[in-house]
């Protein structure tokens, strides 16, 4: 990485970084990393919670008639989830081996398509349809800013009128506006997460823990007050923001109908 990185730099780096973890057994770690992340059970169970979060307050039986659009679809853990709420799927990825992932992962299901992006962009042929509902779970988490900003806007852009884009970021833990949470719960979620992730971590493989910590794995974070303007400057849509965790926010950005 240089000094200064350009969009390109930072594209490559998180191609490089990203393909290295989907090569491993354990991509799915990195994907979700939570205890029980190489159970079924308890992958499935996590990723319909999370999917949840990001589908809440939306019109489902509108879902049905719309096409999604997955940014960062990593190894299709949401994909199928995805599938069954929309009228068709498509999924991309700045690596190639989590995009192979993703294609065993829902083989013989009708309606889903995987390709691979530059990190920067949608693929060009996934621009042949305008889109009701784009989602980016957990992507931005892993990027830079600057990397957020153009993926938002290229994202925007490939929206029908009336659809959304929704996403998350990093917050600062010590911002407490926006929060809908207690102090109280706030302490009790921290303590539990903190033991789960210690567990996990205590699990690493040399090379897992490499790359878990020693490569740009976490992105970049954002205080409440500054999200709104930013996705707005990017996207020129109408932003509502929910935090009900310390440690991130999640946002719908709609588009003029």
């Amino acid at each position: 990485m240089t000094e200064n990185p350009s969009l390109s730099d930072w594209a490559r780096t998180l191609a490089s970084n990203w393909e290295a973890r989907a090569a491993l057994p354990s991509r799915d770690l990195f994907v979700a990393s939570h205890p029980g992340w190489n159970d079924s059970e308890a992958w499935e169970r996590h990723a319909s919670t999370e999917l949840e979060l990001f589908l809440a307050g939306l019109d489902l039986e509108w879902l049905k008639t719309v096409d999604a659009l997955e940014l960062g679809c990593g190894s299709g853990r949401i994909a199928r989830g995805i599938r069954a709420a929309a009228r068709s799927y498509t999924g991309f990825d700045i690596a190639a081996g989590m995009v192979a992932a993703a294609e065993r992962r829902c083989a013989g299901v009708d309606g889903m398509r995987f390709f691979v992006g530059d990190g920067l962009s949608v693929p060009a042929a996934a621009r042949d349809r305008s889109y009701g509902l784009v989602l980016a779970v957990a992507v931005f988490i892993h990027c830079p800013r600057a990397v957020i900003a153009a993926n938002v806007e290229q994202a925007f852009a490939v929206l029908a009128p009336g659809g959304q884009l929704r996403l998350s970021v990093l917050a600062y833990p010590d911002d407490p506006e926006g929060l809908v949470v207690s102090q109280e719960q706030i302490e009790r979620a921290t303590a539990a997460v903190a033991d789960d992730m210690q567990r996990v971590i205590d699990n690493l493989t040399p090379e897992e823990r490499r790359l878990a910590f020693d490569t740009y794995y976490m992105g970049d974070r954002f205080r409440y007050a500054e999200l709104a303007p930013f996705l707005a400057e990017q996207t020129g849509g109408t932003v509502e923001l929910y935090r009900g965790d310390p440690g991130a926010i999640y946002a719908a950005v709609k588009k003029p109908s």
